[in-house]
């Protein structure tokens, strides 16, 4: 059997449905492209579709919607008829509708939007019948109360960091100095941390605000403790021979309690010198 190839008119027909496959794909293709530059067009803010909203209108349809809720707590709180609330419903509206920018609108919801609230709540607090001096009086007073509270409020806080140890701390106290016995070496003729730590309980008990150890601040977390001839304070060393400890509080007070101690340093051959002091100044406390 012999086999027979496509005649010529089979193959012109082949070519042209080749040809029309190929213009389909082209066709595609540009539009595709031309798809493509209209969305990065778009994207870049070269042009809007028609009826597209640009940034400012967005803006102020934002502006007016804040402005509209406004109005309905005015309504349902019937004070929507009070000057006032009015007048500051007014120039909100205004002030969106003269804005340039979207940031000019932001600057009128900061300013007029705020007042509008302010109104608002005066308004419905009872005060309909106000004018605005009057407003403005009870806002100074009520100004001048709250800078009253901020200033006792600071007061107490510089208190607490003093007491607490986080800030510098003056006033009368005593300066302590405890010194081990002439040619001492046995354990009760050192100054140790058993004696530091029943000296500052003494202290605290007798009212002081506040203590040191070696220029050591004593906080709620530190820690006194001898590491052989060393004796450690807040994890620091610090000066032995004497071991100065100062205090702030009454200074009467604050001597009389370390009057039992002082006789045992004696009968120990240690010596324990309390002197009182108009003036003493410690440091804050310092995280290491």
């Amino acid at each position: 059997m012999t086999l027979r190839g496509p005649s010529r008119s089979e193959r012109r027909q082949q070519g042209e449905a080749r040809q029309r496959t190929l213009r389909l794909l082209l066709v595609c293709a540009a539009l595709l492209l031309a798809l493509d530059s209209v969305a990065l067009a778009r994207r870049m803010s070269l042009f809007r579709f028609p009826g597209e909203m640009d940034d400012l209108e967005m803006a102020r349809r934002g502006g007016y919607a804040v402005a509209l809720h406004l109005r309905s707590i005015a309504d349902k709180a019937g004070v929507q008829d009070v000057p006032y609330v009015k007048d500051a419903l007014s120039r909100l509206d205004a002030a969106i509708g003269l804005a340039a920018s979207p940031a000019e609108v932001a600057r009128a919801l900061c300013v007029e939007a705020r007042d509008a609230e302010e109104a608002l709540g005066f308004a419905r607090a009872g005060f309909a019948s106000w004018s605005r001096a009057e407003q403005e009086k009870q806002a100074y007073q009520d100004i001048q109360r709250l800078q009253e509270e901020v200033r006792a409020l600071r007061e107490a806080l510089a208190k607490l960091r003093e007491v607490a140890g986080a800030a510098e701390l003056v006033g009368p106290g005593v300066v302590v100095r405890a010194y081990d016995a002439q040619d001492g070496y046995r354990s009760r003729e050192i100054v140790h941390e058993r004696d530091i730590k029943e000296i500052l309980n003494l202290l605290f008990y007798s009212g002081a605000r506040g203590a040191e150890v070696g220029g050591q601040r004593i906080i709620a977390q530190s820690s006194v403790r001898c590491a052989g001839p060393v004796i450690l304070v807040n994890q620091q060393p610090i000066p032995v021979n004497p071991v100065v400890i100062e205090a702030v509080g009454d200074p009467q007070a604050l001597r009389r309690a370390l009057s039992e101690v002082s006789a045992r340093f004696a009968r120990d051959g240690k010596k324990l010198e309390v002197r009182e002091e108009s003036t003493v100044t410690l440091g804050a406390y310092k995280r290491r």
